[in-house]
């Protein structure tokens, strides 16, 4: 029904489909003199979102491809956990790649065990360990797209830490259900 309804109006679809694809990653401003902001305002906000220069570099093996990186996931309550994972060879941001991890990771199974306990908990043991809720942090905010005319002024950290939720998320599903069976 839904989509007999967009196959009729063809411009709700572009709109909607704009909508989501600016969801996904903002665009510069245009040049034209409507959107343009003031050189004042987007001076601060460029430098209040720019990563301290001591970023942990890229650790490599003996033949040039990335190393695994340890990730502690969890706070000092709940369920705490180090996860190995080799990042990408696209992370040029490790820092913000381990805080992708974490919180994709810890994110992801408080979500499965909570719907392993829903459904009626599929097995006969205890179900998992929880992460403390308060330890996971959503920090989007922190690493969300800055822009500086037409460049992303902090490409490496928000694709790192996008790149680190995905890699977490898939992390924790294949630990989880590898425990479970």
């Amino acid at each position: 029904m839904i989509f007999t309804t967009y196959l009729k109006a063809p411009g709700v679809c572009i709109a909607a489909s704009i909508l989501f694809l600016g969801a996904c990653a903002p665009l510069p401003p245009n040049d034209n003199a409507s959107s343009a902001q003031p050189a004042s305002s987007v001076a601060p906000v460029v430098a209040a979102k720019l990563q301290p220069a001591a970023r942990r570099s890229a650790q490599v093996d003996a033949s040039g491809a990335p190393a695994a990186q340890s990730i502690e996931v969890g706070g000092p309550a709940g369920y705490h956990t180090e996860v190995s994972i080799t990042p990408p060879k696209q992370v040029c941001d490790l820092d913000a790649f381990a805080d992708g991890v974490e919180y994709g990771y810890a994110y992801t199974w408080n979500r499965l065990v909570m719907e392993q306990v829903r459904d009626g908990g599929k097995t006969a043991s205890a179900p998992p360990p929880q992460f403390d809720p308060s330890a996971i942090r959503l920090q989007d905010e922190q690493y969300k797209i800055v822009w500086n005319g037409d460049k992303r002024v902090n490409a490496c950290a928000s694709d790192g830490y996008l790149i680190g939720r995905i890699v977490g998320t898939h992390k924790a599903y294949t630990d989880l259900k590898g425990a479970a069976s």
